[in-house]
Formats: C-alpha cells, structure tokens, sequence
C-alpha cells in the first residue's frame, strides 16, 4: 500500500520540467477541494447486487484502497472488528465506499478483522489487531474503528482525524437519534496514530460484550486529551438490527474500576493472536486471526467473511479469463 501510494504521488511532486498549461492541469491540493453534493445520503439496508459491487471495485484498488486524486490527502485506516455479520457486511461495503470516496479528500483502507476462533467475541483485542495489522501496509495516520453495522448519513461527517480524538456516531437511530449515554465513546470513532500508541490502545480484557468503549474513553481522558464531535444534524448514523448479545455487567465493572492502574500493561503491548490470513480482496482487506487468552464458548469458526472473499475472488477470476477470451 505505501509504495502504491508513492508511485501514484511521487511523479507530479516536480513540475519543473512540464509546461505551464500542463502544470495548471496537474493535480489540486487536497484542502482546496469541495465535495460535490455535500449533505444527506440515501441509505438502503439491503445488499447491494453483483454489477453494483464491482462498479464500486472500479474505483478501488486491491484490499478496499481509494486514492483520490489530489494531494495531501488524509490517511486513514478503517478498523472493523468482525464475526459471522455477513449479511450486514456486503451492506455496509455498498455504502460505506461511495460516501467516502464523494469526500473527494480521504485515502483510505478497509480492514475487516476477522476473530475466527471459539472464544468469546473480543472487539477490543480486535481494535489493537487491526492498528497493527494496518501499519504493515502503510504509515497511516488516522484511525477510524468502525461497527460494522453504523452507516454514516451525512457526507459533511468528514471521515478524518482532528487534533483530538473524535466520537463520530452522535446521532444514532436506534437511540432516536441520540448517544447511548452521555460520556459514550463507541460505534464509530477517530484517533489519529500517535492517540492510540499514547493510551496503548485498548484493553484486551474485554471478552463478550460491551466495556471496551467506556475503557478507551478513560484512557483518553486519563491522558488529558478532549473528546471531539460534529453537531447531531451531521453526525447521524443508520444501523443495521441484528440480535444484541447480553451485557456481563459484573464483568465489565470490575474491569473499568482498573482502567487507570493497569492501562499500561494492558493493551497493545501485551495483544496476543495468531495472524491467520491477511488477504487483499477487492473491497476490503480480511485479516483473520486467533486471539489468544479468552474464555472458550460453544460456538462455529467466523467463516463468512472468508465465504464473501472467496465469491469476489471466483468472480474475479470468471472475468478475467472472459477477457482474455476477447483477446
């Protein structure tokens, strides 16, 4: 991804040698650019077909990147930590991909990681996975961890990273177009690089679910940084319904009364998982790993977003020998 973007954008750093009116024709700069129709999008909860998906892969390049075409864009890693979501996936793919490319401004990539082992559900160790797994490709400097099942409504929702941490989702419809709770800091939100290394990340101790937003808020604020957000007629979000899993509540107590104690031990420097596939698919990127260290419960492997790459992939490979029959 990195030396990708560098051959895009090395080429027309110098100009020296072009003509005048060739240079006028040369790429913008980013900050100078506007979005077309900025506003209100139309959002459909059903997936999108065949032909609509690979009109979207037109503008991508492999693992779900978009380069715009202009300089000095943001770089931005999206981070979706996943399981067993796949009709909820190609929904929010169909989405998530034309909003953020009418931004005009947004180099991004889509990583979909994927917890395909039997313990409980970690969202939170598949946060740190995804920051990790994501600087592999390249040096990105936002970060926006992103529910698989929040789709933004609004393109003025700039999907950036500012000086401080942003709460992206503040307007959500299943709470009628409120926050869950006043201090809520999850479904979607921003941190730039050096944010996420300052609070080491999340905790890892988050099995199941819910408390892994709340810890990440403490460690922001513990850090005396401010939590940012757009106003609520732009910050809105639509979500998908699926069935909710129940809160461990005592769990999730204990753990937050620790936050500010083990914040440093707990967290990006002691994630454990085993990488079992990073694959570059054509609207997204499936990291799948194990996760080391959880409470084992009965359920199946997270086999379909694997099921949903190797679709593309088929597909993909139909038209390529279709037109290398046309040659």
């Amino acid at each position: 991804s990195s030396q990708r973007f560098h051959e895009f954008i090395n080429p027309l750093q110098d100009t020296s040698w072009a003509h005048p009116a060739v240079t006028e024709m040369m790429k913008p700069e980013c900050a100078n650019l506007t979005q077309l129709n900025p506003g209100r999008v139309n959002i459909s909860k059903k997936a999108p077909t065949l032909p609509e998906m690979w009109k979207i892969a037109e503008s991508l390049g492999p693992g779900g990147e978009f380069i715009p075409d202009c300089h000095n864009p943001h770089h931005v890693a999206i981070i979706v930590p996943y399981r067993n979501r796949a009709k909820q996936l190609p929904v929010f793919l169909g989405h998530i991909h034309p909003f953020l490319i009418n931004q005009r401004i947004i180099h991004y990539r889509i990583y979909i990681v994927n917890q395909a082992d039997k313990n409980e559900f970690n969202r939170a160790s598949l946060m740190n996975v995804g920051f990790t797994e994501a600087l592999k490709d390249f040096d990105w400097t936002c970060f926006i961890f992103h529910d698989v099942d929040h789709l933004p409504e609004d393109t003025r929702n700039l999907y950036s990273c500012p000086d401080q941490p942003r709460m992206m989702a503040v307007a959500v419809d299943k709470w009628n177009y409120t926050m869950l709770y006043k201090s809520y800091f999850g479904g979607v939100v921003a941190l730039r690089k050096e944010h996420f290394e300052k609070i080491n990340g999340v905790s890892n101790k988050f099995w199941g679910w819910g408390g892994e937003d709340d810890d990440m808020r403490r460690r922001v604020v513990k850090h005396g940084m401010n939590i940012t957000k757009y106003a609520k007629d732009i910050a809105r979000y639509t979500t998908i319904k699926h069935k909710q899993a129940k809160k461990n509540n005592q769990r999730t107590t204990k753990i937050l009364k620790e936050t500010n104690r083990r914040w440093h031990s707990d967290g990006l420097n002691t994630l454990d998982y085993k990488l079992l596939s990073n694959k570059s698919m054509p609207h997204f990127t499936n990291i799948t790993v194990e996760l080391h260290g959880g409470c084992i419960v009965m359920c199946q492997s997270s086999n379909s977003v694997l099921i949903f790459s190797l679709i593309f992939s088929l597909l993909n490979l139909t038209r390529w020998k279709k037109r290398v029959s046309e040659l």
